[in-house]
């Protein structure tokens, strides 16, 4: 009886312990299912959230951005119809000039030294031998990846090429058939150069006008802007020439508009 009661009391510590050391992992096992169910769940949610968000700010910033280009694209109509206004104007004072000053030697006088002035201050159109600086941007290397690539023309570089055509002895500069005087500014706005606040594109063309386009030529290669360019070619790939032309017309500062529109 003693031998029964032992093997029955072993049996029962046995089933007892396996009990004990199965339970837990049981537990465990469940609370990770959970756990992970959870996780997963709270995880899909979060996304889910994310997903709607980011259609919802696109939707926004689309709407926006349509916005913004329907009031610039006004504005440019509307700059436009002011710039015929102002021609339209120009134009009715000079037909009232030459009527009032036609017919006398003083009037002659008057008109020969007006012209002088306007010539002076880009607001008649100029004809001249002179030289033509093109530059571009860089081919685009895909393998850059960078959103401004260092072959990028930047007005800082027209800046100086213009310095560099005055230098050498222009006496008229336009750019994409754009006439520069006293007041012009060439500026930056993100990745555009405006010229007068007015959009460029590449490749830019800086037409010039001196007494001597072989001596203009050869000046500008010599100074800083012409070392410039070679330095941007050589380091960066920016496309440029220099080129000598025959009898160059430089349009008025007045009618800088239409030509522009005309080349684009």
């Amino acid at each position: 009886m003693r031998v029964d009661a032992s093997l029955d009391a072993l049996l029962a510590d046995a089933l007892t312990s396996d009990y004990v050391n199965t339970s837990p992992n049981q537990d465990e096992g469940r609370f990770r299912v959970i756990f992970i169910a959870a996780a997963t769940t709270l995880v899909t949610l979060v996304l889910g959230i994310a997903i709607a968000q980011t259609q919802t700010q696109a939707s926004e910033y689309s709407i926006t951005r349509d916005a913004l280009v329907e009031r610039v694209s006004a504005a440019d109509k509307r700059v436009q119809e002011l710039e015929a206004t102002v021609l339209t104007a120009q134009n009715n004072l000079l037909n009232a000039e030459a009527a009032v000053l036609a017919g006398t030697s003083l009037g002659d006088q008057a008109r020969a030294r007006l012209d002088r002035l306007r010539a002076a201050t880009g607001q008649t159109e100029v004809f001249g031998d002179g030289v033509k600086v093109s530059i571009d941007d860089a081919p685009i290397d895909s393998t850059q990846g960078t959103e401004t690539p260092p072959g990028r023309v930047v007005d800082r570089d027209l800046q100086l090429i213009v310095n560099g055509l005055w230098q050498a002895g222009a006496t008229d500069i336009a750019i994409n058939g754009r006439r520069l005087t006293s007041t012009s500014a060439i500026r930056a706005a993100g990745d555009a150069i405006l010229l007068n606040y007015r959009p460029m594109s590449p490749p830019y063309v800086v037409s010039a006008i001196g007494p001597d386009a072989d001596k203009l030529a050869g000046r500008f290669r010599e100074n800083s802007a012409g070392l410039l360019l070679e330095e941007l070619e050589m380091n960066y790939g920016v496309i440029w020439g220099l080129e000598k032309v025959s009898n160059i017309s430089l349009p008025a500062a007045s009618l800088t508009s239409k030509y522009s529109e005309d080349a684009s």
